[in-house]
């Protein structure tokens, strides 16, 4: 009797850190990739706090910005984390329809500026008629003096009528044009965030899974080589564990900036891949031109020392990479900068490993 309840307390308390462990994990990831909100100035303070209720759910932490505070058993304030998950969907939602609400106000403005146009255009031409029946009439029945007078009026009314109509129109078209503008500079901004992991600054796997595809289509097209590089830090879950999750993050965060200074041409693409991983996309580059540019990265980050943890504690990564060969899809191609990875693990870690493409290996 006593082993099973043993069992059973022990089966509970698993499934219990496992769930507080998840909770905290979804908060954190909704840090990164909450979609922006209007009148978010900063979007790394958002993750900041997402960070703290992760940490709340975790170990009981205080999160003063949400007036959420330490208790002395540990207790967890549940209700404030769940209103704090629901107000920011919320507020995502309303934003979304907010903006959808703007280009369907922008269209329905655009047919009903059409239809005046139509309209009017019916009463121009209805006026030109008249006006040209009332020459008409001149000519038949007038003296040339009069004939001269009634076309000159004529050609005056209508050009001014015209010109009056066109002038209408580029107001008209010109307000579109600045509000199609105005909202079209929010989403590209919006985009341009929801892109970017908000931890390193880098891409995001998003963004990485359409830069692949476009890679393959362009080396398709124009027989380019396109390197793909994957990079994993090596013992990065002793770094969380030993030194915090802060520790963790500025890791992260100079590992990213690291890739921005090594991989520095336009057409390199630098993304977070997840977790701990990142990739590398070279256009335009062999793989034997990859090696000092790897390499070079992987003394930059030996280099990194974070503020209060030990020098013995280098930051180090394993590294495969490979080319890409005609026959490859995406996940051909990925599979095989995997095994490099692997391959880099297996060898002892902080190294690099290349796996040719299947041409080279016949």
């Amino acid at each position: 009797m006593f082993p099973e309840s043993d069992n059973a307390r022990g089966i509970a308390a698993g499934l219990l850190d496992g769930a507080i462990d998840t909770l905290g994990a979804l908060l954190r990831t909704m840090g990164d990739y909450s979609f922006p909100v209007a009148n978010e100035a900063d979007s790394n303070a958002f993750r900041d706090l997402c960070d703290a209720f992760a940490c709340h759910v975790e170990n009981g932490s205080p999160v003063p910005a949400y007036e959420v505070e330490q208790t002395i058993d540990g207790g967890r304030q549940w209700s404030r984390v769940r209103r704090f998950f629901v107000d920011r969907r919320a507020s995502e939602q309303t934003f979304v329809n907010e903006r959808l609400g703007d280009y369907r106000g922008i269209v329905q403005d655009l047919v009903e500026g059409l239809r005046e146009m139509g309209e009017r255009d019916q009463d121009m031409e209805t006026a030109v008629l008249r006006q040209l029946a009332g020459v008409e009439g001149v000519v038949e029945h007038g003296s040339l003096r009069d004939v001269q007078i009634a076309l000159t009026e004529t050609i005056q009314n209508v050009t001014s009528a015209f010109a009056a109509q066109q002038a209408e129109y580029k107001a008209q078209i010109r307000e579109l044009n600045d509000r199609m503008s105005c909202l079209r500079e929010d989403l590209v901004q919006a985009q341009e965030k929801m892109q970017r992991d908000a931890l390193t600054a880098t891409y995001n796997r998003g963004a990485f899974d359409v830069a692949i595809t476009r890679a393959l289509n362009m080396h398709f097209i124009l027989n380019q080589p396109v390197t793909l590089v994957l990079i994993d830090l090596d013992n990065f879950k002793s770094i969380n564990d030993s030194h915090g999750h802060a520790a963790g993050d500025e890791v992260l965060r100079q590992v990213g900036e690291s890739l921005e200074r090594c991989f520095i041409r336009k057409s390199d693409f630098v993304a977070r891949y997840g977790g701990d991983e990142f990739a590398v996309i070279l256009a335009d580059t062999m793989a034997s031109n990859s090696v000092s540019l790897i390499e070079r990265f992987m003394e930059r980050i030996a280099s990194i020392q974070l503020e209060g943890v030990d020098e013995d504690a280098r930051v180090a990564c394993s590294i495969g990479f490979t080319e890409i060969h005609d026959s490859d899809n995406v996940a051909a191609l990925l599979k095989r900068a995997d095994v490099g990875l692997y391959e880099a693990k297996h060898a002892g870690r902080n190294c690099h490993r290349y796996v040719p493409p299947p041409a080279e290996t016949e």
